[in-house]
């Protein structure tokens, strides 16, 4: 007997015959994850689940390898399990011999005791070759529990205990309660996109929602000047997209000045500086996105949070552009995206003080503006808006994460 992690990834069951491809997009993450943890174990797929062999010379807890896990999305849930190989207990024979499960079995139930709470046995067995039912074995099982240790009550419906056995062509898993995962899709099945990273709630966790969708992220951030390569890696918005790296497996934070921007409307009183400001850096996002083969952009925008983001300003931004602007946070509550922040352990982080650059642009943004009237003010003020994007892209500074570490300036 020794451990495994299995890994249960539900939504991919329901794929046709692409499934071989996600799944083996969801192995490489996988790997990748636990490189990242400096382990190098075999990941093996079967059927509806994969599972990472523990060596056997792996003795501290993998409690933490679990727990970073759960943040790789395309896995649904998964549990550490001990692992009885066909090979060695001979599971398929006439006549097994259980001893050392029921063994088991007794142990995890001791030490898993809930006074005047109920357990249940739970067993699959996919292969049939298993002499007993999968109804005799539980009976078995749960014998075991009840005369060898304080649980008394079994509740087959709704227990607050349960204890698995999952039977397969190659042996007998045993676990108990199941970890629950993000779910979604694998990073890299879904596209490329590329997302203009605040310093706020909305963006980041509107890139996490579509690396969960199985989308490749990019980030594209606005700063008032060059950042000091020194400084880059403590600053406020690269932290937010090392944590993002940690669901999204390998990002890339673009850092862009708007300076050629500030100096081309420098001492014009303009009312629409804000939504001129935001189709700026659309512009700029996009052809950064180009550049990188991303097709779309993403977006925090949440609509009438604040004035930038009303129906008429979305429209606007949205028509400085041809590239799809996907916007999945646009029908949250502030608080239901507070409380996701909290669950990602980004809150923290994005309540430091940062100065948002759309702040520093405009104190009294317009709520309301015209595709047909922007395309006039941006003729008259900013007549060669091409060499605009090229000289703010010629001053872009990168830098890459892959699972929460550092993997250089690009």
């Amino acid at each position: 007997m020794h451990n495994r992690i299995i890994l249960h990834y539900a939504e991919l069951t329901l794929k046709g015959c692409n499934r071989h491809s996600f799944v083996k997009k969801l192995r490489t993450n996988v790997r990748n994850k636990l490189k990242s943890l400096n382990l190098s174990w075999d990941v093996v797929s079967i059927h509806d689940r994969m599972f990472i062999e523990v060596p056997e010379s792996y003795t501290d807890n993998i409690d933490n390898i679990a727990n970073k896990l759960t943040e790789v999305p395309g896995i649904a849930w998964l549990s550490k399990v001990y692992w009885f190989s066909n090979n060695k207990y001979d599971i398929f024979a006439y006549k097994p011999n259980l001893s050392e499960v029921e063994a088991l079995i007794q142990k995890l139930a001791k030490a898993t005791y809930q006074a005047d709470k109920s357990f249940a046995i739970r067993v699959k067995r996919s292969d049939k070759r298993f002499i007993q039912t999968s109804k005799e074995l539980e009976m078995q099982l749960a014998t075991v529990v009840l005369k060898n240790t304080e649980w008394k009550k079994v509740n087959l419906n709704h227990a607050d205990q349960y204890f698995y056995v999952d039977i397969s062509s190659r042996g007998m898993a045993v676990h108990t309660n199941r970890i629950k995962a993000i779910g979604g899709l694998p990073v890299a099945a879904s596209g490329r996109i590329m997302t203009l990273l605040s310093g706020g709630f909305d963006s980041p966790i509107a890139a996490y929602l579509m690396a969960k969708r199985g989308c490749t992220v990019d980030f594209i951030h606005f700063t008032a000047s060059n950042i000091h390569t020194s400084k880059l890696e403590t600053y406020k918005v690269a932290r937010i997209a090392q944590r993002i790296s940690e669901f999204a497996g390998r990002v890339r934070l673009y850092l862009v000045p708007y300076t050629h921007f500030d100096l081309a409307l420098m001492d014009k009183s303009l009312d629409y500086d804000l939504i001129l400001f935001r189709r700026f850096m659309a512009r700029v996002a996009e052809k950064m996105a180009n550049e990188v083969y991303a097709q779309c952009l993403v977006t925090g925008d949440n609509l009438g949070q604040v004035a930038s983001q009303t129906m008429e300003n979305i429209v606007s931004m949205t028509k400085s552009i041809t590239m799809p602007v996907l916007r999945p946070l646009l029908t949250y509550n502030k608080e239901e995206i507070v409380t996701l922040s909290r669950k990602l352990d980004l809150f923290e982080l994005c309540v430091e003080p940062y100065k948002d650059c759309c702040a520093l642009i405009s104190n009294s943004p317009k709520t309301k503006s015209l595709d047909e009237k922007l395309t006039h003010i941006e003729t008259t003020f900013l007549p060669d808006y091409e060499q605009l994007i090229h000289d703010t892209l010629a001053e872009k500074q990168v830098i890459a994460y892959q699972f929460g570490k550092k993997i250089g300036y690009v």
